[in-house]
């Protein structure tokens, strides 16, 4: 497999040099980032896989560079760095487009383990779109919402939509079994995978992302169903 490229982007040299030093022990490639201006000067003329992305820095903070970087990709995984473990900070980071959010200060060997993991999921998504196994299933329709397995291409009431692989990762997993209830914590290990450590309570973040893209009424849905007090299901 080729070389995966990170891009680190943290305005602390220690933990700068500290990440770079673990990802590049790991067989990363690696473009360290010293504030949020040069992360997007990089960002537009290189290519990357990941973004370890700091929030709290001078400038640009971390969550201007997630937003921007959303706009432009909205499958590049990225994790955020925070000293902070403070919910807000999280949802709204998720909310952003974010794929996983880790505190300082962490284990190396989580952070790894966490960039493995969007690394793999990423990479699952793709092949999944590229993979033309025939036309059987390739699309999936529910109401106005169409689903291109082989694309990733979603539209609803007509309009295309920008997922992130997320977002796109938990549409799928739903649409896949229609009617079908799935709690939180099988949402989280089927899409996030088991190597993540964080509270099951993300899911409810997307989920929330998802209605506001697919939706008519994100607060009345009729595509993505919560079943209180189990999960959630699609219609």
């Amino acid at each position: 497999m080729a070389e995966k490229t990170i891009l680190i982007v943290d305005d602390e040299k220690s933990i700068r040099d500290a990440v770079t030093f673990y990802m590049k022990r790991e067989g990363f490639g690696v473009i360290p980032a010293k504030d949020g201006a040069e992360a997007l000067e990089i960002f537009e003329r290189s290519h990357v896989d990941l973004v370890i992305l700091d929030i709290m820095m001078q400038g640009y903070g971390g969550f201007e560079v997630c937003s921007a970087i959303r706009d432009k990709n909205s499958t590049l995984p990225i994790i955020m760095l925070s000293a902070k473990s403070d919910l807000v900070d999280k949802s709204l980071g998720f909310k952003l487009g974010a794929d996983d959010y880790i505190t300082k200060p962490f284990e190396p060997a989580e952070l790894v383990m966490r960039v493995n993991s969007c690394l793999r999921r990423s990479q699952a998504f793709v092949s999944e779109g590229s993979s033309g196994n025939g036309d059987t299933g390739a699309t999936i329709v529910l109401g106005d919402l169409v689903i291109d397995t082989r694309t990733r291409q979603v539209t609803a009431q007509g309009k295309h939509l920008d997922l992130t692989a997320k977002e796109y990762g938990i549409l799928l997993l739903l649409a896949q079994h229609p009617n079908a209830v799935f709690t939180r914590q099988q949402i989280l290990d089927a899409v996030w995978g088991y190597e993540y450590y964080g509270s099951a309570g993300v899911v409810a973040v997307f989920i929330r992302k998802l209605r506001e893209k697919i939706e008519a009424n994100p607060s009345k849905p009729v595509h993505i169903i919560t079943e209180w007090g189990v999960g959630y299901r699609i219609v």
